[in-house]
């Protein structure tokens, strides 16, 4: 099921970007508290939908995003390994779509590092386009059209 972030997921959600973001980036990883108080302050703007087999069970996998105007920014996607391939990561992204489209949003945007190929091919499935490399930060800023949907 997919959810809302509640209190007590947050050690999961650390976790999760500990084990599978922090691999992938070709930037030296943050670890300890350090690790946990930058997931924690960015927790703490937008919104956290999270995938877990019960309304009380832990996540393992999560989704952070901002509203900024138009736009919805996804922040942070994490699948744990043993439920990845099992469509939870495009799960994820489509409930957030469809939370930034009924927001008013007319577009997402994120950031992939440049160095993850499988996170890129996962995106373009999902039909987002890279609109430009930032070669200081070694990643790409990807972008898709979204369909407002006005209440």
């Amino acid at each position: 099921m997919i959810r809302l972030r509640q209190p007590g997921d947050e050690e999961a959600i650390v976790d999760l970007v500990r084990t599978e973001l922090v691999p992938l980036s070709p930037r030296p990883g943050m670890h300890g508290s350090r690790l946990r108080k930058e997931i924690d302050a960015r927790l703490r703007r937008g919104v956290t939908l999270v995938a877990s087999r019960t309304p009380r069970s832990e996540p393992f996998a999560f989704l952070h995003m901002e509203i900024r105007q138009r736009t919805l920014f996804v922040d942070l996607l994490a699948v744990s390994a043993s439920a990845q391939n099992r469509r939870w990561g495009s799960m994820l992204m489509a409930a957030a779509e469809q939370y930034g489209a009924s927001r008013g949003c007319t577009e997402a945007r994120l950031f992939v590092d440049d160095t993850n190929e499988r996170g890129l091919r996962f995106y373009a499935k999902l039909g987002y386009s890279a609109v430009r490399h930032i070669s200081g930060a070694y990643c790409y800023e990807l972008v898709k059209p979204l369909a407002a949907r006005w209440s």
